[in-house]
């Protein structure tokens, strides 16, 4: 009997010696497979002569940039990350943050200083070998702020200290400017470490860093935003006619940047799009020239990336708007603000189009100071996002409600660009 139990006891060694080596050898096939991806830090996406245009996010970065680093690694990766010039070995693949705008737009409004601060940029996956752009992700943060101190409303007198701690905020996904003064920037950016920052941008390319789907799939193809169109009547709205006011946040000087508006289209649309269909579209790169863009990793060494040909892509023509009152009551008023858009989808072999609108519905108080280009931006978002939706699961009054097709012929146009984007995964 004590033989027997003696025997047993043995086999049971042996068996767990075996799962143990099982589960090493697995634990150690895991790790060797895992990617090794260079971290390349943060750099300016523009020409050269357009990087002072920078001065917030120069100023910024060598605090952010760490904490970035930090914030990313403090989540799960699926791939190993290091920065550049680290002992790792083996790498094929390399991330950089490149940083397409740095913008503060406004001015007087009514009896009140709007400013609106913008700070947007694109996360890059590229490849080693042949500096090939494999993924791109727009990011992008903006804030507005109300002041009533009319006699610094304007560029040159805007408080440029004010300025560099707003942008910091926005990084750091906190707000506490009401509180603003040096002993507050101190507190609230200079002194703050990553477990207190809020949801802001640098929680936001943390995220998209730590989710991206590093794949080695071959015949790689790209989605993206193609050409922004704007008619001439809308522009002549956005410029300052049929009675509004040229668009305060993309214009210079009381004059409108068409340019700016094309590339807030795009960006918001993508951003949107790839959020909710979880697939990476590229957007129109700053600075690029014949299908190639210079940047800089971290430490100043220069790369020249190839930027991908897009197989399909999103045209989008801004068509117009129209403000219009819903409702009222002695003491309240509700507007209605339209945005109409078309979009068409496709590929060298043509492409699917629909005509989209939007009515963001607005109440305020009668007599209340409202801006009504918030709202209008407030509507082509919201009609973002319900267009995102619809490529997911197409509502049945969705898509006659809120475009020129029945829903049989919405269901394909949206069915369609599914199965494109989902080619590109």
């Amino acid at each position: 009997f004590l033989l027997y139990e003696i025997s047993s006891s043995i086999v049971k060694i042996r068996n767990i010696i075996s799962l143990l080596s099982v589960s090493l050898l697995l634990m150690s096939l895991n790790i060797s497979s895992s990617e090794e991806i260079i971290w390349g830090g943060y750099t300016i996406s523009s020409k050269a002569k357009d990087k002072a245009s920078f001065p917030n996010f120069n100023s910024l970065q060598k605090k952010i940039a760490p904490m970035q680093y930090q914030l990313i690694q403090a989540n799960e990766l699926t791939y190993s990350l290091s920065p550049r010039g680290s002992t790792a070995t083996g790498e094929t693949k390399s991330l950089i943050v490149a940083f397409d705008k740095e913008r503060v737009t406004g001015g007087r409004l009514g009896d009140v200083c709007l400013w609106q601060y913008t700070l947007s940029a694109q996360v890059i996956l590229f490849e080693l070998e042949g500096m090939s752009v494999l993924q791109t992700h727009p990011v992008g943060r903006s804030r507005n702020y109300v002041e009533k101190d009319l006699a610094k409303c304007s560029e040159e007198k805007r408080d440029k200290a004010r300025d560099r701690f707003r942008f910091c905020q926005i990084f750091l996904g906190l707000e506490t400017d009401d509180q603003y003064s040096k002993e507050e920037n101190l507190r609230s950016c200079e002194s703050v470490v990553t477990e207190g920052i809020g949801n802001g941008l640098l929680t936001e390319i943390a995220s998209i860093v730590s989710n991206l789907n590093i794949s080695d799939k071959k015949n790689i193809r790209f989605a993206g935003i193609g050409e922004v169109k704007i008619t001439e009547r809308a522009k002549s709205i956005l410029s300052g006619g049929e009675d509004f006011i040229s668009h305060p946040f993309f214009s210079n000087r009381g004059k409108f940047n068409e340019q700016s508006y094309k590339d807030w289209i795009s960006q918001n649309f993508a951003k949107t799009i790839s959020s909710k269909i979880n697939v990476p579209l590229v957007v129109p790169f700053a600075g690029s020239v014949g299908g190639k863009i210079q940047l800089k990793y971290s430490d100043g060494t220069e790369i020249d990336l190839t930027l991908p040909e897009l197989d399909y892509s999103f045209d989008i023509t801004i068509r117009g708007f129209a403000r219009s009152l819903m409702d009222e009551t002695p003491q309240r008023e509700a507007w209605v603000y339209g945005t109409y858009l078309t979009l068409d989808f496709g590929g060298l072999l043509g492409k699917e189009s629909a005509k989209v609108k939007n009515g963001y519905v607005f109440e305020t108080v009668k007599g209340d100071f409202v801006n009504n280009w918030r709202e209008f931006d407030n509507s082509i978002q919201e009609l973002a996002n319900e267009y995102a939706e619809q490529i997911m699961k197409t509502d049945r009054k969705w898509v006659p409600n809120k475009t020129n097709l029945k829903y049989r012929e919405g269901k394909r146009y949206f069915s369609y660009i599914k199965e494109k984007l989902d080619s590109v995964r």
